[in-house]
C-alpha cells in the first residue's frame, strides 16, 4: 500500500508542473499571434510622415467637395427640365401675410409648424382713428412703427411725438413709399404652441380678430387718448446692438437720441404730470 502511494506522487507532481507550463505559455503564444496580425499598423513600425499626402481633415474636405460636385453635375444634367418648370414670382397682394419656416437640417424641428402673421394696421377694418390707436395699445409688444425686423424703429420718433424737424418728414416719406399702409405701424403675431401647423394658423387668425373686435368696441374701458409706450422696442433694439449690419449705426443713433426721463431712456414725457 505504501509503495503504491509513493509511486503515484511523482505522477501528480509532473502533471501539476505540466499544467502550469501550459497555462503560462498560452498568453505568450496569443501575444505573439496578435503581434503578427498587427503587421504594418504597429506604431513602432510605421514610417515617418513625409508630407506627401493630404491629412485626414484634408481627405474629409475633398470628400465634401466631391459630393457638391456630384450635385452640380446632376443639376446641370437636368437643367432643361428645371427650366421648363420655372414660374415668374408674383408678390401677394393680400393685406395679411402669413409665413412659415422650413428647416432642411432637422425634419422634426418645431419651426415647421410655426406660423407668423404680419399685417399693417392701416389695412385692418378699423372704424375710427381712435380704434386704430386702441389697437396699438392692445397689441403691446406685437406692434411696431416700422416693418418687423431691422426697420421696426423707422418712424418711431414721429409716432411717439418726439420733437424734431426731420422726424415727421421721414415718416411721411416712408408712408408714401409703401402706399400709405405703414403710416400706423405693423402688427406681428407668432404662434408655435401647437404641434399642428393648421392649429397655429387658426390661433394667430383668431388672435387678430379678437384684437380688431376689441379695438372697434365703443364701450371699451381702455381710453383712446392713452399715449404709446415704446420702451419694449428700445429694449429689443438694445439687445440687437451686438449684431453687425447695415442698420446697426442707425439703430444706435436712434437709441442715443431718445430722451431720458427720470433715468429711464425712452419714457414718454407726456405721461408726466404738469408741474405746478
Amino acid at each position: 500500500m505504501s509503495r503504491s502511494l509513493l509511486a503515484l506522487r511523482p505522477l501528480q507532481t509532473a502533471s501539476t508542473s505540466l499544467s502550469r507550463g501550459l497555462a503560462s505559455s498560452a498568453p505568450a503564444a496569443a501575444a505573439s499571434g496578435r503581434d503578427r496580425n498587427i503587421g504594418d499598423w504597429d506604431m513602432q513600425r510605421m514610417p515617418e510622415f513625409a508630407f506627401d499626402d493630404a491629412t485626414s481633415l484634408g481627405h474629409l474636405r475633398l470628400q465634401r467637395l466631391d459630393e457638391v460636385r456630384s450635385l452640380i453635375q446632376k443639376v446641370d444634367a437636368d437643367r432643361a427640365v428645371l427650366k421648363a418648370q420655372t414660374r415668374k414670382f408674383k408678390p401677394p397682394t393680400a393685406p395679411i401675410r402669413l409665413t412659415s419656416t422650413i428647416d432642411l437640417a432637422d425634419p422634426t424641428s418645431a419651426y415647421h409648424t410655426k406660423r407668423v402673421l404680419v399685417v399693417a394696421v392701416a389695412r385692418l377694418p378699423l372704424k375710427t382713428a381712435a380704434a386704430a390707436h386702441r389697437l396699438k395699445l392692445l397689441a403691446g409688444p406685437r406692434w411696431t412703427p416700422g416693418p418687423p425686423g431691422a426697420h421696426e424703429l423707422d418712424g418711431l420718433d414721429a409716432v411717439v411725438g418726439r420733437p424734431g424737424e426731420s422726424a415727421a418728414a421721414e415718416a411721411e416719406a416712408e408712408a408714401e413709399a409703401d402706399g400709405g399702409e405703414g403710416r400706423d405701424g405693423w402688427i406681428k403675431i407668432a404662434e408655435e404652441r401647437f404641434r399642428d401647423a393648421r392649429m397655429n394658423r387658426k390661433s394667430v387668425s383668431d388672435m387678430l380678430e379678437r384684437l380688431v373686435e376689441a379695438a372697434n368696441d365703443p364701450d371699451s374701458p381702455l381710453p383712446a387718448d392713452t399715449p404709446l409706450d415704446p420702451r419694449h422696442l428700445l429694449a429689443r433694439q438694445r439687445k440687437k446692438r451686438q449684431r453687425a449690419g447695415a442698420h446697426h449705426h442707425a439703430r444706435a443713433q436712434a437709441l442715443a437720441a431718445r430722451p431720458a426721463v427720470g433715468g429711464v431712456r425712452g419714457f414718454p414725457a407726456e405721461w408726466l404730470a404738469p408741474r405746478a
